[in-house]
C-alpha cells in the first residue's frame, strides 16, 4: 500500500488532503488542523505533518501545493539516506565531526548576535572631516596601483567621413563650420566650469555624442583606456596635459580633457580613497562597539557570579 499526501491552499487555511488506498476501496478526508503525525518516516527520524505544512508556501495553489509537498518528502528522504550512509562510514571520524559542529554551531551563534546588535546600533554616517583625518594618518593605505584622473571626453562620427561614406559634397564651408564648431568645443573643455560644462552636455545630445562629462568622477587609466583609444606612450606626461586633446579614431572623432591626476606609485587623491577611507571608519567602529560589548557581557556575568576558575 502507498499512501501520498496532498496539500491545498483555500481561504487563507493549508488543507491537508489525505486519501488511503486499499484493495477494497477508497477512504478520504480533509483536516485543517496538523499534529505530529507521521507522512514519512526514514531509519529512526521522522517528518510530520506540521513539518511539512510549514514548508509549502501559502501563495501555491492545490495542485501546486501537492507537487511541492511531493518533492519536499523525496528530498526529506533521500537526504536521510545519504545522513545515514555517511553515519555508518564515518564511525571512526564521528567525534572530530562533532567537535567541527559543535564549533560551527557556537560561531554561527555568536556571529548572528552580534552582527544584529552592531547592525541595530552602528552610526554609519561618516562626515569629511572624519575621512580627512583618517587619509592624513593614513596616507600609506592609499597608494595607487593603477594612474587615476578626472577626465572629460566626448566622441561622435568625423562629419567628413560620414558625409563622404554617403556620398554628400563635404565643401570648404563644411570644414569652415566643423573647425568653428571644434573650437568651441575646445573652448568648453579648457573652461571645465558651471557654465560651459552644461552647454557642453545639451552640444552632445543633441549631435548624438556619446560623452562624460562628470567633472568629479575618477577614471583607472585601464577603465579609460575601454571608452577611448588613446595612445599613451608616455602616460605621464599625457595625463598631466591640461589642454584639451583632439584625434581621430576608427571613424570617430575624440575630444579629452585631463582635469585632474594621481601617479601610479603614488598616494591616490583623497576623492579616489573616499570610499576605502570610510569602510575603514565603519570597520573601526564596528569593532570598538563589539569590544565594547564583550567586555560588559564579560564583566557582567562576573559580577553576577555566572564564572568561576580556579588559579593555575
Amino acid at each position: 500500500m502507498t499512501c501520498r499526501p496532498r496539500l491545498a491552499n483555500g481561504m487563507g487555511l493549508l488543507v491537508l488532503s489525505l486519501t488511503l488506498c486499499a484493495g477494497c476501496g477508497q477512504t478520504t478526508f480533509t483536516t485543517s488542523g496538523f499534529g505530529e503525525d507521521v507522512v514519512a518516516e526514514a531509519y529512526g527520524e521522522v517528518l510530520t505533518w506540521d513539518s511539512l505544512a510549514q514548508r509549502v508556501p501559502d501563495a501555491l495553489g492545490l495542485e501546486d501545493s501537492a507537487a511541492f509537498a511531493e518533492r519536499l518528502i523525496d528530498r526529506w528522504m533521500r537526504e536521510q539516506v545519504m545522513l545515514a550512509q555517511a553515519d555508518a562510514q564515518l564511525k571512526e571520524e564521528r567525534t572530530s565531526l562533532n567537535a567541527a559542529l559543535e564549533a560551527y554551531r557556537k560561531s554561527l551563534l555568536i556571529n548572528t548576535y552580534e552582527t544584529r546588535y552592531v547592525e541595530s546600533r552602528l552610526d554609519t554616517d561618516v562626515d569629511d572631516r572624519e575621512v580627512l583625518a583618517y587619509y592624513e594618518d593614513h596616507a600609506e593605505l592609499f597608494t595607487l596601483h593603477d594612474h587615476a584622473v578626472r577626465v572629460l571626453y566626448m566622441h561622435l562620427p568625423d562629419p567628413e567621413s560620414s558625409a563622404i561614406a554617403l556620398g554628400a559634397p563635404w565643401t570648404k564651408r563644411d570644414t569652415r563650420a566643423w573647425d568653428k564648431e571644434v573650437d568651441q568645443l575646445k573652448a568648453w573643455l579648457t573652461a571645465a566650469d558651471s557654465m560651459s560644462i552644461p552647454l557642453l552636455e545639451r552640444w552632445c545630445m543633441e549631435h548624438g555624442a556619446v560623452h562624460h562629462v562628470d567633472h568629479e568622477a575618477w577614471w583607472r587609466i585601464a577603465e579609460l583606456l575601454d571608452e577611448v583609444p588613446l595612445s599613451l606612450y608616455r602616460v605621464e606626461d599625457q595625463i598631466q596635459r591640461t589642454s584639451p586633446l583632439t584625434f581621430t579614431a576608427e571613424g570617430r572623432v575624440y575630444f579629452v580633457r585631463f582635469l585632474e591626476h594621481g601617479l601610479k606609485g603614488k598616494v591616490a587623491p583623497l576623492d579616489v580613497a573616499r570610499d576605502q577611507i570610510e569602510e575603514l571608519v565603519l570597520q573601526g567602529r564596528r569593532q570598538r562597539m563589539l569590544d565594547a560589548l564583550r567586555d560588559t557581557l564579560f564583566q557582567q556575568a562576573w559580577a553576577e557570579g555566572k564564572l568561576r576558575r580556579e588559579n593555575l
